[in-house]
């Protein structure tokens, strides 16, 4: 078999697979997302295989994949600190890496055994999940993305999940690739053609017979998201408390304000955003007077119920004025559940005080479950904390992160927390929602809604917020669970469980995702069991592993 190309046919094959894989990705185009998924790397193969060296070949699949990466990853360099260069740069030639490693294997021999692709899909999934224990993981871009462009396609994700479409896409065009090398093999084209439609046979079926079952379970909750929008990088360089404490203020009127036209109407669960204001949870800087004015200003048509003025909603504290009651950011939130008669979920900073001395304090970024009628909040401490942002991982990188005001740590949360609402909910934490396995602990746990709070502020006018909302999709097929979030700047919106989008705040552009605003959707809370719900991602992750081995053992004997 003559597998040799001019350089121009070559070069051609590497640009065109470029383009398709590098902008096949539900944020940029569904077609060329379903057409990377059943041809896009086969186009870069076919031209690696025109290059002898192993070594070779490593090296441009290596520059190419990280070529795609930058264009994936591009919402990088939206971060307003310069540091974020070397961490793009990192990430992009890890990932580069991991597909030179794949292409050391693409040469003609492996095209002539089904065991052999098998076994390089099989690869592909443990280098993709190998990610996850960098740092806090880097979940962004499996190539399973591809495939959920299509609402059908990704119905396929309740068995295997993101590792599974994974797996798919990769084997499928592999398959592909060996059906264009035996043009003449029509076995070849058929093993292809029903690999390649299979996620749209099996999904239409499942969705479907999914919808008829919802179809007959009309059960609905009545979610508020609120979207707050305000600046990312707040001064608190103020002249005196009181000025302080008014900024803060002014602030919760915004975050409030988008709320007024809410008023009245029967609301089940108010979502806002992650770390929606300074001052964590429980720090009494607001005083009483002026948090009643700005209720009873703002919802008028409103009985406003507040809290009682006892600890931990308010404290009686000496100021300039005098002694006064002030309170905290729990007895705003708390007055909004009273209010409204309904749940609420918002991101704060919040702290643990050690027992054994008050000088010692685990702080969190956490999401707080108010219920109405003054009960105990409880709360979710966020798991995946990001590098730099909120800990610091390395003794070396301290001073760099002083440089840019870092200089602490939030504490990492160690469990999954299951919340009694309207429906049982789980909560996750900016791009918690990314791993798939971290959601998965809340079905576990009973949760038959996810709800999640965001700040995607941090990369501005970007693409990441889009990307992050397409991740999110995954995450409520996989479950089989609805999903509802609220961000600071992004894409506030809920999803149900086949993966439908319900609502988003505003058309979904990049504009609407930074207006204060707030949306009431209508969420079914049908929810089912799925493969992966029960099993989450050790079926797919043991089969890729010993499709790999056994395809190096089978290899190996035939040498013999």
């Amino acid at each position: 078999m003559n597998l040799s190309l001019a350089a121009w046919q070559k070069y051609l094959l590497f640009f065109i697979s470029f383009c398709l894989v590098a902008f096949g990705q539900p944020l940029w185009s569904v077609f060329l997302s379903l057409v990377t998924a059943g041809i896009g790397f086969a186009l870069f193969w076919r031209g690696l295989l025109s290059v002898e060296s192993a070594k070779e070949r490593f090296c441009i699949a290596m520059g190419w994949y990280a070529g795609v990466q930058v264009v994936q990853l591009s919402w990088f360099i939206s971060h307003p600190y310069s540091y974020i260069y070397a961490v793009l740069f990192f990430c992009i030639w890890l990932m580069g890496l991991q597909w030179g490693i794949l292409a050391i294997w693409i040469r003609p021999s492996t095209f002539r055994s089904g065991i052999a692709l098998v076994g390089l899909a099989g690869l592909w999934v443990c280098l993709e999940w190998s990610r996850l224990f960098v740092l806090t993981g880097l979940p962004f871009n499996p190539v399973g993305l591809t495939l959920s462009a299509g609402l059908y396609p990704l119905q396929l994700a309740t068995i295997g999940g993101v590792y599974g479409l994974s797996f798919w896409v990769i084997l499928t065009n592999l398959l592909g690739l060996r059906a264009w090398l035996h043009r003449s093999t029509i076995n070849r084209w058929s093993v292809w053609g029903a690999v390649l439609i299979f996620p749209y046979v099996f999904g239409w079926l499942h969705f479907h017979g999914q919808q008829g079952a919802l179809a007959k379970q009309k059960e609905t909750i009545q979610v508020a998201l609120v979207q707050s929008a305000l600046p990312i990088e707040e001064s608190m360089q103020f002249q005196s408390a009181e000025e302080a404490r008014a900024f803060v203020l002014a602030e919760w009127s915004q975050i409030l304000g988008t709320l007024t036209k809410q008023q009245v109407k029967l609301i089940d669960l108010i979502v806002f955003p992650e770390y929606v204001v300074p001052y964590g949870t429980y720090y009494a800087v607001f005083p009483v007077q002026e948090v009643n004015q700005l209720f009873t200003h703002l919802f008028p048509q409103m009985t406003i119920h507040f809290p009682p003025l006892i600890a931990p909603y308010a404290e009686w504290i000496e100021t300039n004025h005098g002694f006064e009651w002030l309170v905290t950011n729990a007895y705003l939130a708390q007055t909004v559940a009273n209010s409204f008669q309904a749940h609420v979920v918002i991101g704060l900073e919040d702290n643990l005080m050690h027992p054994e001395s008050d000088l010692k304090k685990e702080i969190y970024s956490a999401a707080l479950h108010f219920a109405p009628n003054n009960l105990p909040a409880k709360r979710y401490e966020k798991r995946v904390l990001v590098p730099m942002g909120e800990y610091i991982p390395f003794n070396w990188c301290r001073q760099l992160a002083a440089r840019y005001g870092i200089t602490g740590s939030f504490t990492c949360g160690q469990q999954a927390q299951l919340f009694e609402g309207p429906v049982p909910f789980g909560a996750s934490i900016c791009y918690e929602e990314i791993y798939g396995d971290l959601m998965r602990e809340n079905r576990l746990k009973g949760a038959e809604l996810l709800v999640n709070v965001t700040n995607d502020g941090w990369y501005p006018h970007s693409t990441l917020p889009q990307q992050h909302f397409d991740h999110v999709r995954l995450r409520t097929v996989e479950n089989g669970i609805p999903l509802v979030r609220a961000c600071n700047t992004g894409i506030t919106g809920a999803i149900d469980s086949s993966g439908q989008i319900l609502a988003v705040l505003g058309d979904g552009s990049k504009k609407a995702q930074e207006i204060p605003d707030s949306l009431l959707v209508t969420v079914p809370t049908y929810h089912y069991r799925t493969f992966y719900s029960q099993y989450g991602d050790f079926p797919i992750l043991s089969f890729s592993f010993f499709c790999w081995i056994g395809s190096l053992v089978v290899s190996f004997y035939r040498k013999l």
